[in-house]
């Protein structure tokens, strides 16, 4: 699990601070504690990958990017191009890629801004949705996907516009906000 290999990243930490310190120990057995917090290193991984799998190993998301940061053990992450390969259900696969990210300590939601484009198969369809933003909040507990930004979705010949979406990914509802043009394609 993701989370498991960001406790390996703080557990690695927490043993250099420990290894700090010994060295620093005055002579007298007291160690010098004030500055742990403040010099307490964090991690940066380029090209990395990232798995979070669920109880039985199955993957739940599986994360790219061309830099993984976080400047505090306990911190925020920041991405770099991240592309964030999203598996809620067997079946059910979304990709969703920007020029950067963030996800908190627990990594239970994901940031994206900058041309966020998504696709994935809705359930029963042949064909692919596409949707193309500027930023994105996905909240990967309650598989929902919204913004505030313009938003452009294209799905089996239809192309809609609007300002503002909802996506919950596990019921197969989109909505726009407002604002929202677009062409149906005749069937």
């Amino acid at each position: 699990m993701m989370l498991r290999m960001l406790f390996a990243v703080v557990a690695l930490a927490a043993l250099g601070t420990l290894f700090y310190l010994q060295q620093s120990d005055n002579g007298g057995g007291e160690a010098i504690v004030a500055d742990v917090e403040s010099t307490e290193p964090g991690y940066i991984a380029n090209g990395a990958e990232l798995i979070e799998t669920d109880d039985d190993g199955h993957p739940l998301f599986q994360l790219e990017a061309t830099r993984i940061e976080q400047p505090s053990p306990r911190g925020t992450i920041f991405l770099s191009e991240p592309k964030l390969d999203y598996q809620p259900e067997t079946g059910n696969h979304w990709t969703l890629s920007a020029q950067r990210g963030q996800l908190p300590q627990d990594a239970s939601t994901a940031e994206l801004a900058g041309a966020v484009h998504a696709e994935g198969r809705p359930s029963g369809s042949p064909d692919v949705m596409h949707i193309a933003t500027e930023q994105l909040h996905l909240d990967m507990t309650q598989k929902v996907a919204t913004t505030a930004a313009k938003v452009r979705v294209d799905w089996a010949g239809n192309v809609l516009r609007g300002r503002g979406m909802r996506a919950d990914i596990m019921n197969d509802r989109l909505q726009l906000g407002g604002d929202v043009h677009g062409v149906l394609a005749a069937r």
